[in-house]
């Protein structure tokens, strides 16, 4: 098994539609980025899906990143906020405890370090019901 500093941090970033214009998606790359420089995260992918739905964890950069999870090659997934994995904080809390039971550390900028998933952290739980009744 490989070491955890052997392993990639996959930046992850997602729009929903061509409407939410380059500009939005130019602004996740520079914070994951300006992340990883500020973290010393020299090997990292970035992981981008255009004009796909937070309704479904099923598109294409986000299922690369689920095989390479599955590879054992990705160490942490970074992404800007919670709703750049999906909509849906019951498809959000299934992929951390997806990932986290490989290992995967997962940060969200926004909220910092998840170490548990969402549904098991009552102030994430708040912060998504506010947001929008259940949904990130």
């Amino acid at each position: 098994m490989q070491k955890q500093m052997d392993k990639i941090a996959a930046l992850y970033y997602r729009v929903a539609n061509k409407q939410q214009d380059s500009a939005y998606l130019d602004n996740q790359m520079q914070k994951l980025l300006c992340y990883a420089n500020g973290n010393r995260i020299d090997s990292f992918t970035l992981y981008a899906d255009i004009n796909q739905s937070g309704l479904t964890l099923d598109r294409p950069a986000f299922n690369t990143l689920k095989a390479d999870i599955e590879a054992g090659r990705v160490g942490k997934v970074i992404f800007t906020d919670v709703a750049r994995v999906a909509r849906d904080y019951i498809l959000v809390d299934k992929f951390f405890e997806w990932a986290q039971a490989r290992g995967v550390e997962i940060i969200s900028i926004t909220d910092g370090a998840i170490t548990s998933p969402p549904l098991s952290d009552i102030t994430a739980l708040l912060r998504s019901l506010l947001k929008g009744g259940g949904r990130v």
